[in-house]
């Protein structure tokens, strides 16, 4: 440590860093390894680890007190508790979020917005949102990771390629420009989206998606700079991890189907057996399965799955009797039997159990179900299980379709989207026109507060969490919102 007085104040130097503080007292960061970071990189918590001040201005990360208040100052670190991946916020693929998720950020936040709502005379979601300028119009993933940071910071993904960094400070965006070659494009729709984390020397890299392969990125946020580390070929899906490693399903240029994983010697590759790449097309985000150690990518023609053993095993599975299913319409139920996948064939719809060795026939039903993969809904109707029928003449069925983007099981709250429709379900999903749809935070039974939006394919919407708040961003309309909790 190097300090140099003047008549301005002193000049810190601590490792690479140097500050500047002023005649009064404060504190800026003037370089770092010599560079100048550019005037709007103003999240320096998250940059270098500057220290938060009880005056909320930053002070070196390497002071344990405040050299005006003699206050301690609390450690800047990456809080797993607070990160969010798309779609559903874990990794995993399920629309549930629960205490085994470690998501302690997200639950905490939706539980104080639910309550603040409740006891306030707001009516809905209109009147306490708060208008995010996007950086782009639309085609685009949010996610809050630590990429090359101190902490987690929120990242918007262009399905073009584009890479922007938030600044909570400013509340602006920041693009980040490659080094070399670009991260090039990823046609997934927002449902079917993924990203995968892999530990880095300092911070994460993202693991992603493209046209052109798999992509692993490194981030150097002070320079607003990201490189890039390519396996061609053309992603079939998004990546998932299980046990520490992830993995992409890719074809290669020779037409051949495998899964590939980024390790330290570059690219492990795994063929997937039974292979037909044409045949897995709108490949789901994975699921992750923790008890039969399994990721499974659900697909219009059948699924993807793979298993960890004492040897990698990848397998191609086809739906029996030319039968499809739809994955945008959510991930398998699963049950203390397993997983239960709902597909459609020309006798009917039924559920089909996608366990290793299962032997149970599948489970006929009347009608559509969306759901969660814990809570089930027939238009409006709330069932336990997706097979289950309920009383007509009881309980009414209306043409209000439910969509459930996520399911806080704990607290039995529901991030949800509401829309009156006179057509089938599959004429839902297959229209291209604007809807009036309401997107909903509400109680499983109970109250619930909406947002009403004309907009198109409304299911095609992202909830995510990021700084104690709720966001909401629609794609179809470009539009972003916040909810503070």
């Amino acid at each position: 440590m190097e300090i140099v007085g003047n008549r301005g104040g002193y000049q810190w130097q601590l490792g690479d860093q140097q500050w500047q503080q002023t005649a009064d007292g404060s504190f800026s960061l003037s370089s770092v390894g010599g560079v100048k970071p550019a005037a709007t990189l103003v999240d320096l918590d998250y940059l270098v680890g500057a220290r938060l001040s009880e005056s909320d201005t930053y002070l070196p990360s390497s002071f344990a007190f405040c050299p005006n208040s003699g206050a301690a100052l609390k450690a800047i670190g990456y809080q797993a508790q607070n990160r969010w991946l798309p779609p559903y916020g874990d990794g995993s693929g399920s629309r549930v979020v629960s205490d085994a998720c470690h998501l302690d950020g997200a639950q905490q936040t939706v539980k104080k917005l639910f309550e603040r709502l409740q006891n306030s005379a707001e009516r809905d979601l209109n009147d306490s949102k708060q208008i995010i300028e996007l950086p782009r119009k639309n085609g685009l993933s949010f996610f809050a990771a630590n990429l090359g940071g101190h902490r987690e910071a929120l990242f918007a993904l262009g399905r073009e390629g584009s890479l922007f960094l938030w600044q909570r400070r400013s509340e602006k965006w920041l693009e980040l420009r490659p080094e070399g070659h670009p991260i090039g494009r990823n046609r997934l729709e927002n449902w079917a989206n993924s990203v995968s984390l892999c530990p880095a020397e300092h911070g994460q890299n993202l693991l992603l998606a493209g046209d052109e392969g798999a992509v692993l990125v490194k981030v150097d946020p002070l320079n607003l700079k990201y490189r890039c580390q390519r396996r061609d070929g053309r992603a079939l899906a998004g990546p998932g991890d299980l046990e520490d490693q992830s993995f992409l399903p890719l074809v290669l240029d020779d037409g051949s189907v495998c899964l590939v994983s980024p390790s330290a010697n570059g690219w492990e590759r795994y063929p997937v057996e039974g292979a037909d790449a044409a045949q897995m097309t709108r490949l789901s985000a994975p699921i992750r399965d923790h008890a039969s150690r399994r990721l499974l990518w659900i697909g219009e023609h059948g699924y993807l799955s793979m298993r960890q053993g004492q040897a990698l095993q990848a397998q191609w599975h086809p739906w029996p009797n030319g039968a499809t299913a739809m994955p945008e319409q959510g991930p398998p139920f699963q049950d203390g039997y397993g997983l239960w996948q709902l597909i459609f064939t020309a006798e009917g719809q039924s559920y089909l159990q996608l366990d290793p060795g299962a032997t149970d026939q599948p489970k006929p039903i009347k009608g559509y179900r969306l759901g969660t993969g814990h809570l089930s809904f027939k238009y409006n109707i709330r069932l336990e299980r997706p097979w289950d029928s309920h009383d007509e003449s009881i309980t009414p069925t209306t043409r209000e379709v439910v969509y459930p983007f996520i399911e806080f099981s704990t607290d039995k709250l529901l991030l949800s989207m509401r829309v009156e429709q006179n057509s089938t379900l599959d004429d839902f999903f297959k229209s291209e026109q604007p809807v009036d749809a309401q997107y909903r935070l509400e109680q499983v039974g109970g109250r619930g507060f909406g947002l009403m939006a004309h907009v198109s394919r409304p299911w095609n919407a992202q909830w995510f969490f990021f700084d104690n708040a709720l966001w909401l961003y629609i794609d179809s309309s470009g539009a972003l919102y916040r909810w503070n909790a």
